[in-house]
């Protein structure tokens, strides 16, 4: 039996993580079922043999409300209650009635129960990755094995997409591909939540490059012609593989995100000393996959950019769905509409493309305050955004560069990220929100891990006073 949960934890988040991404991204709900059994099994051996995963309360109080909206979103309440607390739900049920019959004594807040207890499966999937991720990291000190399997299954997908670009080839596995043609997706369905994923991994791969320095090397020389040069050239070689990836997606925003996740891995390096070998090593960097793609050709990026003029702006493209999802959150501001219901209650206030229904927001900014309400959702993004700060101070101030390498790959994966959902729903695809929450939870235990070893001088110097 181990000492501690995490090589166990660590297997299998790893075999959940890559099963959900070869399987177009987890987005069949057969595909995914069995990565949440896995995940619930785990989690129920490692908390009743280890504890509890000893989360501070702010958090605990985050996971609670997460869990409670949707929970209350599907129990049947009075038809008097539901009207005072959410008219817009009462409407809609009453504009129905002369389809379903006489209205119900009793009506829950969700508009789509079934829909609502799926996603709450999800996302309690979800919560324990987040919490076995954190047990895992705080009580041994070791993320076995993020990094390196999200650079191994990164280099993978990234290596499979690009051959995708270059030879035409539109299949993934054997299903052949009916949309994004153009552009390189691996085996996800949607080139922007391929970019998602890359973008996930990318810091990671640049935060191992920039951080391989151990103290006692005080020249990037050094780390070349070190025992330790491999790893460091490896590296070099992966951050090019998943760049020039990147670029063949095509995503817009993905290159956006991911460009705002390495700027910030970027930031922390040069915050270290020796800034201008530091500055030549990401120049380097950034000028192989550039010069990859110049080479191959980028001119269908470049468009992407720049469309030609009889191609749709983004006028005629997400601002009418957002402006859609900001009435139907204008309706039901306070509980939302019910946990992953947002493809049904958008029906009753799309008002583009109406020869068929667009199954998310294209922002999760959106969609999560349709979906469980405005409080519940700034509750989880604040929280989300100040973790990530904290994070890329506790990279900054770590001493150890294993400890800088994992925290400011945690902060770059999550900053890139959270700005990618400003215009996409990567948190809506199972498998790009799972290894989001595997990262989330290892930045908590970081930040964690930093407050107990700067507390135990204290205390100590408090004893040593009182002696």
């Amino acid at each position: 039996m181990p000492s501690n949960p995490g090589k166990v934890t660590g297997v299998i988040l790893c075999v959940g993580a890559a099963a959900s991404v070869l399987a177009f991204g987890g987005v069949e709900i057969v595909a995914f079922a069995p990565v949440q059994i896995a995940v619930a099994l785990l989690a129920a051996f490692v908390f009743w043999r280890y504890g509890s995963p000893g989360v501070s309360t702010p958090t605990l109080v985050v996971l609670i409300i997460l869990l409670a909206i949707p929970l209350l979103q599907m129990i049947p309440l009075p038809h008097s209650a539901v009207a005072a607390a959410v008219p817009a739900r009462v409407a809609l049920a009453d504009s129905l009635r002369g389809v379903l019959g006489a209205a119900p004594l009793q009506l829950p807040l969700s508009v789509n129960t079934y829909e609502t207890q799926l996603a709450l499966t999800r996302l309690v999937c979800y919560l324990l990755v987040f919490l076995l991720s954190f047990q895992s990291y705080r009580s041994s000190g070791e993320a076995f094995p993020l990094i390196t399997f999200l650079l191994v299954l990164g280099a993978i997908e990234a290596i499979y997409g690009t051959v995708q670009y270059l030879a035409g080839w539109h299949y993934i596995f054997t299903y052949a591909k009916k949309a994004y043609l153009d552009d390189a997706t691996g085996t996800y369905i949607n080139h922007n939540h391929f970019a998602g994923f890359l973008e996930l991994v990318l810091p990671f791969a640049l935060a191992r490059i920039l951080f391989s320095r151990s103290p006692g090397q005080r020249k990037w020389s050094d780390v070349i012609t070190s025992t330790g040069s491999s790893q460091f050239l490896t590296g070099i070689v992966v951050f090019a593989i998943l760049g020039v990836a990147l670029i063949f997606s095509r995503s817009r925003m993905g290159i956006v995100g991911a460009s705002a996740g390495l700027l910030v891995v970027s930031i922390l390096a040069l915050l270290q000393p020796r800034r201008r070998s530091t500055l030549a090593i990401l120049l380097f960097l950034v000028a192989v996959p550039v010069a990859y793609g110049f080479w191959i050709g980028l001119s269908p990026v470049v468009e992407r950019f720049d469309p030609p003029v009889t191609a749709a702006p983004i006028e005629e493209d997400r601002l009418p769905i957002w402006r859609d999802a900001v009435r139907l959150i204008r309706d039901y501001p306070l509980l939302g509409t019910g946990l992953g219901t947002y493809r049904w209650a958008n029906l009753h206030y799309q008002s583009t493309s109406l020869w068929g229904r667009f199954e998310h927001a294209h922002s999760d900014y959106l969609e999560f305050p349709a979906d469980i309400g405005i409080p519940a959702a700034l509750l989880l993004f604040l929280s989300l955004w100040i973790l990530t700060v904290r994070t890329a101070i506790r990279a900054h101030r770590a001493e150890h560069s294993n400890t800088r390498t994992l925290a400011a790959g945690c902060a770059g994966a999550m900053t890139a990220m959270l700005f990618h959902s400003i215009t996409d729903f990567n948190l809506q695809i199972p498998a790009n929100a799972f290894i989001f929450s595997w990262i989330a939870g290892t930045a908590a235990a970081l930040v964690a891990r930093n407050g107990m070893t700067t507390a135990k001088p204290r205390l100590h110097l408090v004893q040593t006073e009182k002696l």
